[in-house]
């Protein structure tokens, strides 16, 4: 198998569902509506998003046509490129996808060079609203699967950019994307690593300790709002209003991080990263706003606002959450004798139609060695025998507690939804 891919196994496919269905319904309650765009993009269509450089980190090759395609990196760009192709789209449009898609970078925990995401984009609006509802509706997918105590923690690139404008005297473009490369290294390097790198790229020293001390502020909303307003900043309307919609909203966890900046050439308002407590982990979802897109595209009246989330890092931070696995709970439904394999075959037909996970004894094998399989893999264990069947019962046991009950075929779909 090549470096960077892996099977996904029966468990890890059936976690990969369980996020994907709950994406899918949260999406639904927030009106985003799904689409798959095209796995294969044309090389320089997926250039727009972040340039040439991204040709080393992408898989990309000559068609049967000697046409230079890619396959895609991510959902962004097949989103944007489908709602600025069809202009008869009402503005806003919210759209979402959950797919597979590929990179040809270093794999490391968390990170194959084959892996999904969850994503979801609103086009349309400029206002701070719509980062609000991004934000919300990762915030309410996290608690759906189960993830606890996660930090948002939110930046603005409008902030970053004043502060360089005006308390720096930087306004060159490759300057400011040197700084922010500077802001962006901060968690993964020492300010001494930082200052030697820089310094000897010919960045000024003051400039570059003004700089880390900037992209480490961080911490409640209040504390560095506050200490935005006192650095003589004015641009902190958007955060502010960000903050006080997030509080209606009953968003938890939310912090300001003047050091969040992601993608360096494309993101041009608010942005944030979701964190688990485990940091090791890295970010387990991100995004922002990033008008710029819709106007590479040819739509200039479409802003762009948007969230993708990797599945892998998800599932690895749940490892340590408890999940209701409720609706996971199977029922194995066994027998004695040849007799009773028919009224078996009825029972488990019964609990499927009612959407029961069932699994139906069909190897021959004794009640004994039923039980033994059905130990491992399920919850409950319907027994049909031919002396409780002349009553018109069967055995219900409950695999977790041994406890069981004699009970009547009709009754069965009740007790097992009840929990037994």
């Amino acid at each position: 198998m090549p470096r960077g891919l892996r099977d996904l196994g029966p468990d890890d496919y059936e976690a990969l569902e369980r996020v994907r269905s709950t994406f899918i319904a949260v999406a639904k309650v927030f009106d985003f509506r799904l689409m798959e765009p095209s796995p294969i993009e044309k090389l320089h269509i997926l250039e727009s998003k972040s340039g040439p450089g991204i040709r080393e980190e992408v898989y990309h090759f000559k068609d049967k046509g000697g046409r230079e395609v890619g396959l895609r990196f991510d959902l962004t760009i097949g989103l944007t490129r489908y709602i600025s192709s069809d202009r008869g789209l009402p503005l806003p449009v919210k759209l979402g996808a959950f797919s597979s898609m590929w990179r040809y970078d270093e794999p490391q925990y968390g990170r194959y060079r084959w892996f999904y995401q969850w994503n979801v984009e609103i086009f349309g609006t400029k206002n701070v609203d719509s980062d609000a509802e991004i934000i919300d509706f990762t915030s309410t997918l996290c608690n759906k699967l189960g993830l606890r105590g996660l930090s948002f923690e939110i930046g603005d690139r409008t902030i970053i950019d004043e502060f360089i404008s005006t308390k720096l005297g930087i306004q060159r473009n490759d300057e400011v994307t040197t700084l922010l490369r500077v802001i962006d290294k901060l968690e993964r390097k020492t300010e001494e690593e930082i200052l030697d790198e820089y310094s000897s790229k010919g960045v000024k020293r003051d400039a570059l300790i003004k700089m880390m001390n900037f992209g480490g502020l961080k911490g409640e909303p209040d504390f560095v709002l506050r200490s935005l307003k006192e650095e003589g900043l004015t641009n902190t309307k958007s955060l502010e209003y960000l903050i006080d919609t997030l509080k209606t909203r009953g968003v938890d966890g939310v912090t300001l991080n003047m050091g969040i900046v992601r993608g360096l050439d494309y993101y041009t308002g608010i942005v944030f990263e979701v964190f688990a407590e485990a940091r090791n982990l890295g970010a387990l979802a991100g995004g922002g706003r990033y008008d710029i897109l819709p106007e590479i595209f040819g739509r200039k009246d479409s802003g762009a606002t948007g969230v993708a989330g990797g599945v892998d890092r998800m599932l690895l931070a749940l490892q340590n959450s408890k999940m209701d696995r409720s609706e996971d709970n199977k029922v194995f439904v066994g027998y004695v004798g040849e007799k009773m394999a028919s009224v078996a075959t009825e029972i488990a037909s019964l609990l499927r139609n009612n959407e029961i996970p069932t699994i139906l004894e069909i190897s021959g094998k004794n009640l004994r060695k039923q039980f033994e399989y059905a130990s491992g893999i399920a919850s409950f264990f319907v027994i049909v025998g031919p002396i409780d069947y002349k009553e018109g019962k069967v055995t219900l046991r409950d695999l977790s507690s041994g406890a069981e009950i004699k009970i009547s075929k009709k009754d069965i779909v009740e007790r097992i939804r009840s929990g037994f």
